[in-house]
């Protein structure tokens, strides 16, 4: 097959999927009124329907989540005849407010998303007209639905996905289904532990004593992440709330749209026009010394503490991507290639499809992903470090194998590990940024290797370091640069 008719097949084959995946993830809306609510100073999300009944949902996500991730859920819930109110909690999503830093103190980063919760709980009372309430909470929520069932009035249910919490008592909260990836292996204990406080400790049995009622369930195959996706959480969910109704299996959807979108890049990239012939690799060796030279310059810069829009940790960050892309530019002996039209065009087509089409997917239907609020401030702020790791990243990596690409990045990822758990008080807080940079580097990585090779190298390297700079800003919780 020539390559021009490749490339029709792929375009055809990933725009039929990227329309049946749109299709299929907007009909799970239908029926539904879905409507945006600022709930005090916390934005939310509420669903309802024609047939809702007298029972509030508030939904919870979990560390680095969003109302977003917690969509499939929250529908699944409202179509069973619940009224579903989903939120951000301070540091996430479209929340503008900062989370405290003082997280290992239950008086700190705990008990002000507790009373967060609260509060929307009590403001969603007044929006609905509604008193009788049930909470979900995934994975950090779970122990802030577990406290702040314990405050509440007319509590119905609470169920804990992916659950941690040392709040649980014999008797609170009364009802309490606890959900587990089968990946989770530790958190699977907890639950069964929890169950162990009312009857026998087993999987997928309900267990009652008086009022109090337990069941800790599995979800096949999934671990931390996809267990919010999986069927068997919809259906163990809805049926411990109550209602009638099947589960929103949209997850494979939302896998196969973006997949769409990511493969849609390939022929995009091709129909650009071609460039002048590439510069000249760096030499394997040199490459190597470019990969491993910053890390130790990159390691100490993590302890520079310079302020940052109040936020704590950005600073840090700032300086290791910094460092690390000034000394391995000069290892590289680095010199910016001629911006040519056609690299000027692949930068732009890189932004544009990089976040306007693939990233307001993942907005809409995956996680929050749009850098609002200080967001928008904090990835300005970001750029001219990402700039420069995007630089010498994008040269270090230039005509390399898919093997050795990966060999030659692992030195960066390993120093910011170090960073963070050298420097916990600071950097540590913002963990998340690992799994971000691994998909970056999978994602927009591969897309910006495709535009490259078609349209020369400095576009896509600009292209690259806006793209990082906006994935850091828009998902990375953000916490206060200090303990009030």
């Amino acid at each position: 097959m020539s390559a021009s008719r490749l490339r029709v097949l792929v375009a055809l084959v990933a725009v039929s999927l990227a329309v049946l995946s749109l299709m299929r993830l907007e009909h799970a809306r239908t029926g539904l009124d879905i409507t945006p609510h600022l709930l005090g100073e916390t934005p939310a999300t509420l669903y309802q329907s024609e047939q809702s009944d007298d029972l509030l949902v508030v939904v919870a996500h979990g560390f680095a989540g969003s109302r977003q991730m917690m969509e499939a859920l929250s529908i699944t819930l409202a179509k069973s005849g619940h009224n579903v109110v989903a939120f951000d909690f301070f540091g996430h999503g479209r929340h503008t407010g900062l989370l405290s830093p003082d997280i290992t103190s239950l008086t700190g980063t705990t008990e002000d998303l507790v009373l967060q919760t609260l509060d929307v709980v009590a403001e969603a009372r007044a929006v609905t007209g509604l008193n009788r309430v049930a909470l979900l909470g995934h994975s950090m929520a779970t122990d802030v639905v577990v406290r702040a069932a314990a405050r509440l009035q007319d509590v119905d249910s609470v169920v804990a996905i992916s659950m941690y919490s040392e709040a649980v008592t014999p008797t609170q909260p009364e009802r309490l289904l606890i959900i587990s990836g089968a990946q989770e292996n530790r958190l699977r204990s907890v639950a069964l532990d929890v169950v162990g406080q009312v009857g026998a400790a087993e999987e997928n049995q309900t267990q009652q004593r008086g009022a109090v009622e337990r069941r800790a369930a599995v979800a096949p195959v999934v671990g931390h992440v996809g267990v919010l996706w999986s069927k068997t959480t919809m259906e163990e969910a809805a049926r411990w709330i109550g209602g009638a109704g099947g589960p929103v299996f949209t997850g494979p959807w939302i896998a196969a749209l973006l997949a769409a979108l990511f493969a849609l890049t390939w022929p995009l990239a091709r129909s650009l026009p071609k460039a002048p012939q590439a510069p000249e690799p760096p030499t394997r060796r040199r490459a190597i010394l470019a990969a491993t030279l910053p890390a130790p310059f990159a390691a100490l810069a993590s302890f520079i503490d310079l302020p940052m829009l109040g936020l704590s940790g950005f600073a840090a960050l700032f300086a290791v991507f910094a460092v690390w892309g000034a000394v391995a530019l000069a290892a590289l002996r680095w010199r910016p290639p001629p911006l040519s039209g056609p690299a000027l065009l692949g930068g732009l087509v890189l932004v544009v499809w990089g976040l306007g089409v693939f990233g307001l997917a993942m907005d809409r239907y995956a996680a929050a992903f749009w850098p609002s609020g200080p967001r928008g401030a904090l990835m300005l702020a970001l750029l001219p470090a990402m700039l420069l790791f995007a630089a010498a990243d994008r040269a270090m990596v230039q005509g390399r194998h898919s093997v050795m690409r990966t060999l030659l990045r692992l030195p960066f990822l390993a120093t910011l590990l170090a960073a963070m758990v050298l420097n916990v008080a600071d950097i540590g807080l913002l963990f998340t940024v690992l799994p971000v940079f691994v998909l970056f580097i999978a994602v927009y990585g591969t897309m910006a290797r495709w535009i490259e090779r078609q349209t020369g190298t400095l576009g896509s390297t600009i292209a690259s370091g806006i793209i990082l700079a906006w994935s850091i800003a828009a998902s990375t919780p953000l916490f206060s640069a200090g303990v009030p």
